[in-house]
This record gives C-alpha cells, structure tokens and sequence, in this order.
C-alpha cells in the first residue's frame, strides 16, 4: 500500500477569530475583516487616498488577529530582553506548536531527540524593518531573532527535535510548500513525523505601501472572491501549525487521526503573461497529476478549498484550471464545489495555505462546506 500522512492536530491563530469560534463565523457567514491592530503604527501618518502619494497606502482594511505583545518568555526559556528583540512571528510560532501537540495528544517532552522534523511558510521581515528605522536599539539578539531560518530552527531547538528544520518562502504559498515538503519528508522515510504551517503579521506599513502602489489591494476592502465586482485583495495576518505523522505509524501508536493526506503537489508557472499573473495551463496540470497520483477521479470530490483572492486576473485563471483539471470530467448533475475562506478573512500572504487547511478540516469534521460570501455576480470567462 502506497505511504499516505496522516495529520494528528493543529492549532491557528486567524483573523477575528478564536479556536471555539472560528466555525460559528465562517457558518453565519461573517465578514471578518477590520482594519491593522491600532497600536502597530500611525496610521494617520501612513494613509492616503491617492495612490501616487508617496510612501503612503490607499487602505489599511485587513484582517487582524489584534495584540500580539503578550508572551511567557520564561515558559520557553527565553530571557525577556531577547523576547524583546524576537519577531512576534517567532514568539507565536512557539506557542503553535506547543498548542498543536496538545492538540494532537502528544506531550512534548516525548518527541524530545527524535527526528521530527519542522517546515515554516514565512516572508515577511516587517520586525526587522521596524528596527531598522531605530538603529541604535539592535543587540546581540536581534539577529537571531530576525531572521527567517530561525523561525523554523527555534521550534527546533526549544523542543529538542533532530529532523530537518527550514524556512520556506514561496510567497503565498509559502505555507503550503512547507506542507508539502513535510509530507515529502515523511513519505521518503526522512522522519516519521514533522510540524509544518507558516505565520505572517502586519507589523511596519510597509507591505500595504508595496501592494498598494501595485493596485492589488482591494479598495472596498473586502475579497470578492470569484465575483464581478473584485477590485483586489485584503491584507490579513495569522498562522497556524500542523502535526503530520506517518499513517501508518500514527494507526500502530493509537493517534488520534483527524484527515489523511493521500497525496500533494509543487510546480511553477514559467514563463508567461507577467512574472506575477498565474498561468492556467501550469495550474491546470499540477491539479490533474496531483489527483492521478492520489488515485482520487474528478467525480469522488466533494469540495475544493481555492485560493481565490478576489482579483480581476487571478480568480479567473485558477477557476478555468479547476474546470479544465476536475469540471468537465463530472456530470452537469453533479458540479464540483469550490469556494475560498479568504471571502470572510481576508489574504494571510505567506501564511494563506493555512487559512485554507484549516477550514477544509473543519468541513470534513463537521461534514458540512459553509457559504463563500460576497459573491454577487461571477465573474465571465476569458
């Protein structure tokens, strides 16, 4: 029998959102969306309605998980004024991951030694740029507490595991890549289990100030995924991490076993219409070996949990590789569900995948796919 992953626990941090309530808002098909947490910076100093303004951003809508400055540096062995000089993104990684274990049944002091091994989707260096504009408070700790290889190694090393450990950053799929390279790991005999997800927080306006010069983010502030009216994406901040072990084993050792990977997959769109438009064909045939490798026909499929951002160009294109890839080899009685969680929360970037995992775990547990809201008036076809 071919290898398969099977995954034990999670833990997220989401927009608006707890653990306990994260199910109820995407159910009552609430929009998510605010605005940066007040206390990251000025905005007054930072916004402006024109586009061309510079160092400026039109918007600062977004989903926020609210105040990340609270952490018991001490439970993780870290002295407070290197905590100081930690990316949040790390401190909260840390406490992903121990919660994740918890979630999976696991007590951490078990796994110290062994070769698990730790996958993070991460790109954003917004502390760092924080403390560049104040040069004279960087020490000692803010090189290791900067830089993205430490966000994975620091798991790591705070919980003794001798498997890989690396940082991944392929833009928005950063997470999901990391994912994946966790279940390649495992499936190769690598390790036998890993902690992969990925985190990105809004902490310097200097991502809006980018996309914004860009026009991709949405003025309204709201992804209007796969509908007429999207005008571009929203900036949201989260992360979350997932225990991944060999099914196999998992099954041996009694583990509680909440979904099953049965196959995933990489590749790249070359070169196209633009280094940063997708390409249709490229999507289109990742989806179809993927699921040919999984052994899983078009007609199985229940649900697809998309990207779709709620841009003119790219929810087009994914939607067509979809319905070339699965759609058309279904029956019209039986139309392939898709739908995408960034409609209530917004874009986590880096960390999106995450979002995403989550949400389609959740539709397996509780058996039931809730609405994507906005949507009005898809979009016509190119």
């Amino acid at each position: 029998m071919t290898k398969r992953v099977a995954i034990l626990g999670y833990s997220h941090r989401l927009p608006n959102s707890t653990g306990n309530s994260y199910w109820d808002n995407l159910l009552n098909e609430e929009h998510l969306i605010t605005e940066v947490e007040a206390g990251r910076w000025s905005k007054e100093a930072f916004l402006h309605a024109n586009k061309n303004h510079a160092g400026t951003s039109y918007t600062f809508k977004a989903g926020s998980i609210g105040d990340i400055s609270g952490f018991d540096a001490g439970f993780f062995g870290i002295a407070p004024r290197e905590a100081a000089q930690m990316d949040p993104q790390q401190r909260i990684l840390l406490e992903l991951s121990w919660e994740a274990l918890e979630n999976a049944g696991i007590k951490p002091s078990t796994i110290r030694g062994s070769q698990c091994g730790v996958y993070i989707g991460i790109a954003s260096a917004d502390y760092s740029y924080r403390l560049a504009d104040d040069l004279a408070a960087i020490d000692s700790a803010v090189a290791t507490g900067n830089t993205a290889s430490i966000a994975a190694n620091r798991l790591s090393y705070a919980l003794d595991l001798r498997g890989p450990s690396m940082a991944i950053d392929t833009a928005c799929s950063s997470s999901m890549v990391a994912f994946h390279q966790a279940c390649q790991s495992i499936l190769s005999g690598e390790n036998t289990q890993a902690l992969a997800g990925g985190i990105s927080l809004h902490l310097h306006p200097y991502g809006f100030i980018i996309f914004s010069k860009a026009s991709m983010l949405s003025k309204k502030g709201h992804c209007n995924v796969f509908d007429e009216a999207g005008d571009g994406y929203v900036r949201s901040e989260g992360g979350g991490i997932f225990v991944l072990k060999d099914y196999d084993l998992a099954l041996a050792d009694g583990d509680p076993i909440i979904a099953v990977v049965a196959h995933s997959g990489v590749n790249t769109d070359g070169k196209k219409n633009g280094l940063t438009v997708p390409s249709c064909t490229a999507q289109a045939e990742l989806l179809k070996q993927t699921y040919a490798k999984a052994g899983i026909a078009a007609s199985e499929i229940d649900y697809l949990e998309a990207h779709g951002t709620g841009t003119a160009v790219g929810d087009p294109i994914e939607t067509r590789a979809i319905g070339l890839a699965l759609g058309q080899h279904r029956s019209s009685e039986s139309p392939l569900l898709i739908g995408s969680v960034k409609s209530n929360l917004g874009h986590l970037e880096a960390a999106s995948g995450v979002a995403g995992l989550v949400k389609a775990l959740h539709c397996l547990q509780y058996r039931m796919v809730p609405a994507t809201i906005g949507i009005k008036k898809t979009q016509s076809k190119n």
